[in-house]
């Protein structure tokens, strides 16, 4: 038998995917149901951590596209209805199969004539490239902003009182109209002109602690010069936000906690996380820290029915889903990507960045990619030919027993 898949098991259970040489097991369904673990800030993760889609930063790095694909399945499951549901699996072009490419620059394989949803709050694979793609955006342009234009840089954060109780739905329209009311304002304005704020890049993130949800807004202020003193405008500034926050049918957040203002250094700091998968500026990918939860974390734990302060970790997820449709996570000033050389790219240009530079690897017929996708395997192929590449055994390598193992499998299934 391979590598991969153990004759006889229960492949849609127990599922043993090779990850860098090791074989991490996925719990099956039997174990999960006798536990359902109530997950809160500091509280073991207990049968979680059996799970291949862990949530410390090196298991995030080792099986990274392992956990894309798997919770790419799992959040098409939970969101029936959204575009996730058909990413990487219907064809482009049905006259023709679908195929595996590999990009010999990252030596990385990919699926091609495959459609690609390219949404970034709901979907783990399109969320990954499509935010090293923006990652890469924001840092050219940041370098050209200080470099050609001598501009220097602030980040200021804006959030609102929340409570458990409150939809995010309700909350995100609240905080949109604070931030248009608080842009708007004439006296806002006039700060932001004193500190010779030109041009601005918003970033958006949500996440979810025991307060309920946690919308909030990253706004990079691209200055006419490096400003390091805000103290003279940030109490201001604060002030007006809990002003249009209250007139926006918001919990008026405190002095403290509603605006902060840094310089360049943070902001600098803010932007290199971009460079680092899950964390800072990619918000919903990221791993939350002191008692928050990303939505992807939720989603993580919704594998194992887990709850998270009282609350499914599903229901949470579809929340999210429904809630964030049509959501912009980052909003450059109009004319500032043309000002710095970034060209204009689209979530669904940006999530298929992998297709150039490729080299066809070998087409799969339906039968074989319905065999891949209902065992979740479809990472698993792609490692497999990654391998056969390397080893020039391409047509009678891993690939091959993988699909051999899977369709035994089945065999002996219905036997």
């Amino acid at each position: 038998m391979s590598d991969f898949i153990t004759t006889g098991s229960a492949v849609t259970c127990t599922q043993v995917t090779c990850v860098q040489g090791a074989s991490v097991r996925r719990p099956d369904a039997c174990e999960l149901a006798s536990e359902r673990p109530d997950v809160r800030a500091g509280a073991s993760l207990g049968i979680f951590t059996k799970s291949p889609v862990t949530l410390t930063r090196r298991g995030f790095a080792q099986v990274q596209r392992v956990h894309a694909f798997l919770l790419q399945d799992q959040s098409a499951k939970l969101l029936p209805r959204e575009r996730v549901c058909n990413c990487l699996k219907k064809r482009i072009d049905k006259t023709k199969a679908r195929e595996v490419r590999y990009n010999e620059a990252r030596e990385k394989a990919h699926w091609s004539n495959v459609q690609r949803c390219g949404s970034i709050w709901t979907c783990p694979v399109c969320a990954r490239q499509i935010t090293e793609v923006r990652r890469g955006e924001l840092s050219q342009g940041l370098e050209a902003w200080t470099n050609k234009h001598g501009g220097g840089k602030a980040l200021l954060t804006l959030t609102t009182s929340h409570t458990s109780e409150q939809p995010l739905s309700g909350l995100l329209a609240g905080l949109q109209r604070a931030y248009k009311r608080f842009m708007e304002n004439l006296r806002v304005r006039g700060l932001f002109d004193r500190l010779g704020v030109l041009h601005k890049v918003r970033g958006f993130e949500v996440t979810y602690g025991d307060n309920g949800w946690h919308p909030h807004f990253h706004v990079l202020l691209l200055t006419e010069d490096p400003v390091s003193d805000f103290k003279a405008v940030r109490d201001e500034l604060a002030a007006l936000w809990i002003q249009c926050c209250a007139r926006s049918g918001l919990n008026a957040p405190s002095m403290r906690h509603g605006l902060d203002l840094r310089d360049g250094s943070y902001a600098e700091k803010y932007v290199s996380k971009w460079g680092l998968d899950y964390e800072l500026t990619k918000g919903h990918t990221k791993q939350g820290r002191g008692g928050s939860w990303t939505p992807f974390d939720l989603l993580n734990l919704s594998l194992v029915d887990a709850t998270v302060n009282g609350r499914t970790a599903a229901s949470l997820w579809q929340e999210f889903g429904v809630a964030m449709k049509g959501q912009r996570q980052l909003v450059w000033s109009r004319g500032l990507k043309a000002l710095l050389g970034v060209d204009e790219v689209t979530d669904e240009q940006a999530a298929q960045e992998t297709e150039r530079q490729s080299i066809q690897l070998r087409e799969v017929d339906n039968f074989a990619f319905a065999l891949l996708a209902a065992h979740q395997q479809r990472h698993t192929f792609l490692e497999c030919l990654e391998r056969d590449y390397r080893e020039g055994c391409l047509g009678k390598g891993s690939a091959e027993r993988l699909l051999i193992a899977l369709l035994e499998h089945d065999l002996e299934r219905v036997a």
